[in-house]
């Protein structure tokens, strides 16, 4: 953002950017200065398991390398077997397996005593679940309350004091996946709304060359559904974006009964920004650990473990090693290491980076943007004037969206006639309402106004997301 280039001078200039760094500060340090992985959480003491104690059964470090990994142990009844296309792997057990079978754990201990182990981990609450709109207390890490997370809580009474705030970008981590709303069945698009999100999704995918852009209700996680619906939009090996346009022939959205392997993600961020806040919000979860080899619309853990041979060189997975466990016995630990499959290795940062600051950028230029286009003097007699002002919107984001409308929240762009040098407002208003104006749209404000040549008018014209623009102009005949 310090730049001098002309298009980043221009940003500056007219759009506002407020950066949160870390919304979960005390989640960083855990991952970064413990053995432990830390889930999606606050760690804030939250009780899992309900048995009256929080965080106590968290996993452990057993073998010293300074990574809980997992745990894989031989038993008759486990559910897992090793996968026949890569052995390291475990796959669901068919009716037809003959073993050897296995139970998969987290590595640690079982230091509650119950029979479980590390079923209580630090913390439980994920932020991403806690945002009021479409909270669910069924959803897992919704917490007792929606916005119950001090970390949350300050940054929705931030967004609620700035409702110049226009567009978001969230980003998480892994997949190279853009996200966008709705991430619920319940939420329905306005089919403006849902046609600006495809445009600017599809132009998220050139920018960031990542190859998918989907809706978080459509997104396939768990790993293993595939991506090939309607209202996604792919990107191919050749850089080819394709997709299945969400509307019937009628201009009809197809909605949530056509849509399979859905994923509902209650309470998440993306729909409290945008249903609560009109804020158009993306997701972008950076850094994709491997190559859909087979374009199937997902990317395998097979896949994943040639990408991690062949071109990470080993370094993300660790290889099965044999540990004598102190109640299960003899286990292998081993698996995925906490750094380099969902978060990218020192080496591959700056990529990251540069492709989604590419498409913040992108995003912020679409913002709505006022503009006095024209101001139209129409001389009558006597020193009477018709002022028509023409005031457009620069952005190719309306100043409001359909979701506000509909939820009778939109605000609409206020414009404001004030005089002097012994100009007289006619009009009953001297601030008149235009109403919403669309992306790249216009409307007119007409005033009668009474004064001599060279005489002043001052316009200002106003709305929270699309700024403030201000004119004088002199009367003349």
């Amino acid at each position: 953002m310090t730049s001098n280039a002309r298009d980043i001078k221009a940003l500056r200039e007219t759009r506002v950017f407020y950066i949160v760094p870390n919304l979960i500060p005390d989640g960083s340090e855990y991952q970064h200065n413990t053995p432990l992985r830390p889930r999606d959480s606050t760690l804030r003491p939250w009780d899992d398991d309900n048995d009256g104690q929080s965080d106590e059964d968290p996993p452990e470090d057993l073998d010293g390398d300074n990574m809980a990994l997992q745990m894989r142990v031989e038993d008759p009844s486990g559910n897992w077997v090793k996968d026949e296309k890569d052995d390291r792997l475990l796959r669901v057990r068919k009716p037809d397996d003959k073993g050897p079978f296995y139970k998969r754990y987290s590595e640690g201990i079982d230091n509650d005593g119950d029979d479980k182990y590390n079923e209580d981990w630090p913390g439980g609450i994920d932020p991403n679940r806690n945002y009021p709109g479409n909270w669910n207390i069924n959803q897992r890490g919704s917490g007792p309350f929606p916005g119950s997370e001090s970390e949350l809580r300050s940054a929705l009474d931030f967004i609620a004091a700035h409702p110049n705030i226009a567009a978001s970008q969230h980003l998480h981590s892994t997949g190279g996946v853009i996200l966008r709303p709705p991430s619920v069945p319940e939420l329905k698009l306005p089919g403006v709304d849902l046609s600006l999100y495809m445009a600017l999704s599809e132009r998220g995918l050139k920018v960031t060359e990542y190859p998918l852009a989907t809706s978080v209700y459509q997104w396939n996680w768990p790993r293993g559904s595939k991506n090939r619906g309607k209202g996604q939009l792919t990107r191919n090996k050749k850089g080819e974006i394709k997709g299945m346009d969400p509307f019937d022939g009628l201009g009809n959205f197809y909605g949530h009964d056509d849509i399979n392997d859905n994923y509902a993600a209650y309470g998440g961020s993306l729909d409290g920004m945008y249903e609560l806040f009109g804020i158009m919000a993306f997701a972008n979860e950076i850094y994709r650990f491997g190559d859909d080899l087979n374009e199937d619309g997902r990317v395998s853990q097979t896949e994943q473990l040639i990408y991690n041979d062949k071109t990470m060189k080993g370094r993300v997975f660790k290889e099965w090693k044999a540990f004598n466990h102190p109640t299960l016995g003899k286990v292998e630990i081993g698996g995925w290491k906490k750094f380099g499959q969902n978060n990218p290795l020192s080496e591959f940062l700056q990529r990251e980076v540069d492709r989604n600051v590419d498409f913040m950028l992108m995003q912020a230029r679409a913002m709505p943007l006022l503009e006095i286009a024209d101001v139209e003097q129409t001389y009558l007699k006597n020193d009477n004037y018709r002022l028509t002002v023409t005031i457009s919107n620069k952005g190719f984001q309306p100043t409001e969206l359909a979701i506000r409308k509909n939820n009778n929240r939109a605000v609409p762009v206020r414009v404001n006639l004030s005089s002097a040098n012994n100009v007289t407002i006619l009009d009953e208003k001297q601030e008149k309402d235009a109403g919403h104006i669309s992306g790249n749209g216009e409307t007119e404000v007409t005033w009668l106004i009474q004064g001599p040549r060279g005489g002043s008018v001052t316009i200002n014209a106003y709305h929270p997301k699309g700024g403030r623009i201000v004119q004088t102009v002199k009367l003349k005949r």
